[in-house]
């Protein structure tokens, strides 16, 4: 099949995915039309955007919610283009062809030419690092190894296959007739295929390569005689280690499950992996007709019985190969464990030691262990629980951790601690601001490449400190600019992923140029800049609108980024050497279109708090008209400002902005600041203070504003109704609304009672019930329920275990008794945010049709009418 070059872009895709459009005559004033439900189909989302090598060639892909996806390449001079229809997995291969998958195979298209070559039934294909060898799986389990199109290899019965990272060897298993084998191919320079283990009776599993391709590790598997394999490269020894053998610890046996993953150590000298009692757990302890709870026990019932009904525990463990030596790490007892840098220690902890603690991960008393002797030591006594507030530096000399509001260092070969940011008088969490809530720090710690420096992150910026705390450079001036700098994850490829916690670092050489985010907290524009040694931040790209997936070509300066605002469709543009070229506009429809556009709001609350809000203004905004409006509410979107929304029915909390503007409503999201043991009284003050700012802009009609929120929005909205009659009506979702009740609810999601979302949590009271109950009376919708005169509607899922349907009951049951305007919606098979299209339909025309009679006057719908009113 040849594809031809396409010279235009919306002309022909006009035709192809959106169907004959008329067009104005030359000279005519194009007449834009409002989105209705019958438009929707026409928007799509835009992914997928690569960059070739070299910066000649970009790729992008437009999906649609009916399932059908669009791939289009582009030549960055010509503008020449070629279009695809649902392909998968693809990618430049150099700059002359670009390879896919698609129902038939495997096709390598011809960029010169528009020609294309097709490699039927491939399921899968990669190709080597410098690009002679292609790699594919074909007729589901034949791997198949080419070279300028000549087969070099085929292997049959393949049931497995991973490379290398450098992309230069491949790990294969095989499977026939119930007989494994294990093989592996070199595709650097000269092409090889060795052998490291013949068919024999044993299955394999589970390849997992060293980091530096040296060696690799897998399972094998013969009727539950589980063996785990060590091959040496560069020694070209196989080595293994079974549950029998006496170096395996008493007991225990191989687990090849992967909730303990299988790794090879960093220096090629340990293989980790899971192992777990040979006698099963007796599981029948909890099976009686009797449930025994205990007030003083430290994990409740539920949560005692599913841990008892697991037979098997699984635990991590060490093997030192050429030592033969194996070492449990983990147990029973120490049941949270993260590795050192150099993976030669271990820190483990108990994660239930200090519960109930009230806290979503408590506290826990840090021991490091050394994974050899397997001696342990206390480093770190009632430590947070947060796997971002504790780090380890890649050299495996040092620890980095939270506490006391202060960065420390842990030198583990001198054990001292040293706390690193004393005196800077820099906040790095988020309590002085938000003292209820959980602690957050403002970003994990990250190193730098040569070990020296500790990367820390204040509110708004990057800070490298020395192990000793003695040199501190503030690495940009965000806080001057009121701008937050980040360094940009997604350019970076050097992660380290020694851990098995959330501990993973990332490593930046800062003798070199780096790229960095910027964000502006009073306009919401979004940026990148380069960091150079000792030099300011220089500005790359910075845009009033949001900016992202910043990708360089490999080679060369050329690079792409995605540009987007809520009435600019997600933009691909292409820069190379400050030179700037937008590549395509995706749904470029929309110009046809009425459409809104949003406005920073700045307010503050009654303290005086300084605070931004999202005003959306609605599709053809007239400045002479006041406007219904609708506030949706929560805790803090500003930050999504300039987002791109597209028009949907499918949403699992039956609210879409686009949907609102182009009905004639302004919509507002307000940022909320919180005061400690006041969160629903906060919510007041904020939501009413950025309502009453638009009323005074002239935007919104006074009479004709509604409230509605989601989850945690949905307990503010249950309170603020009873506070104020400002809301001409509101809708709560999945929503608290009797807070003694919750914070005394036993979770049947994570079997905690729900008291530790107040006291360490995003509900932000910041004590126990009995220490303030009247703070919990005085923020409760419930109690004060009496007072609503605003018509309430309610939705819930009947199968929501984060905030029980019960809670929506107990409100309806409340206003039943008041006898309030209130309906009640429960849905079937749904939980905490709706799954199903069809409900997510239902309710967002419900949420319209209510939104539609309060605040437009339309009559009401026939469901909304009670049976006195039929």
């Amino acid at each position: 099949m040849k594809f031809t070059y396409l010279p235009t872009f919306y002309g022909v895709i006009a035709i192809l995915l959106v169907g004959l459009v008329p067009c104005p005559v030359m000279g005519q004033v194009l007449t834009k039309k409002h989105v209705t439900e019958a438009d929707y189909g026409l928007w799509h989302t835009m992914g997928s955007e690569q960059l070739s090598d070299k910066g000649n060639w970009v790729s992008y892909r437009f999906s649609y919610e009916n399932d059908m996806d669009t791939t289009f390449v582009v030549h960055t001079k010509t503008d020449r283009k070629f279009v695809f229809l649902n392909l998968q997995h693809g990618q430049f291969i150099g700059e002359i062809s670009f390879a896919f998958i698609k129902k038939e195979g495997l096709v390598l298209f011809d960029l010169k030419n528009g020609t294309e070559k097709l490699y039927a039934n491939v399921s899968r294909y990669d190709y080597s690092a410098d690009g002679q060898y292609l790699v594919t799986l074909e007729d589901a389990r034949a791997l198949v190894i080419r070279k300028n199109e000549t087969v070099t290899e085929r292997i049959e019965n393949v049931t497995a296959y991973e490379w290398n990272l450098d992309k230069t060897k491949l790990v294969y298993a095989t499977s026939e007739n119930g007989k494994g084998s294990i093989g592996s191919l070199s595709l650097k320079n000269t092409f090889s295929n060795q052998v490291i283990l013949k068919p024999n009776a044993q299955t394999f599993e589970v390849l997992k390569w060293q980091q530096n391709g040296n060696s690799i590790a897998f399972y094998g598997v013969d009727k539950g005689n589980e063996v785990v394999c060590y091959y040496d490269f560069v020694a070209a020894k196989l080595y293994t280690v079974k549950s029998s053998d006496a170096i395996f610890p008493s007991q225990m046996k191989i687990s090849p499950d992967q909730n303990i993953a299988l790794k090879v150590s960093r220096d090629g000298k340990k293989v980790f992996f899971g192992i777990t009692n040979v006698v099963a757990r007796d599981t029948t302890g909890y099976s009686g007709g009797v449930e025994v709870w205990h007030a003083k026990d430290q994990l409740l019932y539920r949560e005692r019985k599913l841990r008892a009904s697991v037979p098997y525990s699984q635990f991590l463990a060490a093997w030192f190969v050429k030592e033969r030596l194996v070492k449990p790490i983990s147990s029973e007892q120490k049941n949270w464990f993260a590795l050192n840098g150099t993976q030669d220690y271990a820190l483990v902890a108990d994660k239930y030691q200090y519960k109930p603690k009230y806290k979503l991960y408590a506290d826990m008393d840090y021991y490091l262990m050394n994974i050899r002797t397997g001696v342990k030591e206390l480093v770190l006594k009632e430590q947070s629980g947060y796997d971002s507030q504790i780090d380890f530096s890649p050299d495996g000399k040092y620890i980095s951790y939270y506490k006391n509001s202060n960065w420390w260092v842990y030198d583990i070969e001198k054990k001292s601690h040293t706390n690193i940011t004393q005196g800077l008088n820099v906040s790095w969490d988020n309590w002085v601001d938000d003292p209820g809530a959980e602690l957050r720090v403002w970003g994990q710690t990250d190193w730098t490449k040569d070990g020296k420096f500790v990367l820390c992150y204040d509110y708004h910026d990057i800070w490298a400190i020395s192990l000793d705390g003695k040199q501190r450079k503030r690495l940009t001036n965000g806080k001057e600019k009121n701008l937050r700098f980040r360094f940009d994850r997604s350019a970076v490829s050097n992660s380290q992923e020694f851990n098995y916690s959330e501990t993973g670092t990332f490593i930046y050489d800062l003798s070199k140029e780096v790229v960095i985010t910027s964000y502006n907290l009073q306009s919401g524009a979004h940026g990148f800049f380069t960091l150079k040694p000792n030099q300011e931040a220089k500005q790359l790209i910075i845009d009033d609108a949001m900016v992202t997936k910043f990708t360089k070509s490999k080679k060369g300066t050329a690079f792409i980024s995605v540009k987007q605002r809520f009435d600019l469709p997600p933009t691909l543009v292409f820069d190379n050497n400050g030179l700037q070229k937008v590549i395509v506009y995706s749904n470029e429809h929309q110009k046809n279109y009425h459409w809104g556009k949003t406005e920073m709001i700045h307010y503050t609350d009654s303290k005086g708090t300084p605070l931004n809000g999202i005003l959306y203004y609605p599709a053809n905004y007239d400045a002479s008209k006041k406007y219904p409006m609708v506030v949706f509410i929560y805790e803090t979107f500003s930050k999504y400002r300039h987002d791109y929304i597209t028009p949907s029915l499918h949403n699992g909390i039956g609210f879409n902005i686009v949907n609102l503007t182009a009905d004639g409503y302004a919509v507002l999201l307000p940022d909320i600041s919180f005061e400690k043991g006041n969160s629903c009284i906060s919510a007041v003050d904020c939501v009413t203070a950025a309502t009453k700012k638009v009323i005074e802009m002239g935007v919104a009609d006074a009479k004709r504003i509604g409230l509605t929120g989601q989850s945690f929005g949905g307990y503010e909205t249950n309170f603020i109704i009873t506070q104020t009659d400002l809301f001409a009506t509101a809708i709560s979702g999945s929503a608290v609304s009797d807070n003694l009740q919750h914070y005394f609810t036993i979770n049947t999601n994570d079997h905690e009672i729900d008291g530790w979302r107040y006291e360490n949590q995003q509900y932000r009271m910041g004590f126990s019930f009995y220490d303030n109950q009247e703070a919990y009376h005085r923020n409760s919708p419930l109690l004060n329920a009496s007072k609503i005169n605003t018509p309430l509607l309610t939705w819930a899922g009947k199968i929501d275990e984060t905030v029980q349907p019960r809670q929506a009951e107990t409100f309806y049951a409340a206003l039943r008794r008041l006898k309030k305007e209130h309906v009640m919606l429960v849905y079937d098979n749904e939980g905490h945010i709706f799954q199903d299209p069809k409900n997510q339909e239902d309710l967002l025309r419900k949420m319209n049709d209510w939104f539609g009679h309060y605040l437009k006057g339309k009559p009401k719908a026939s469901w909304m009418k009670s049976d006195l009113e039929e």
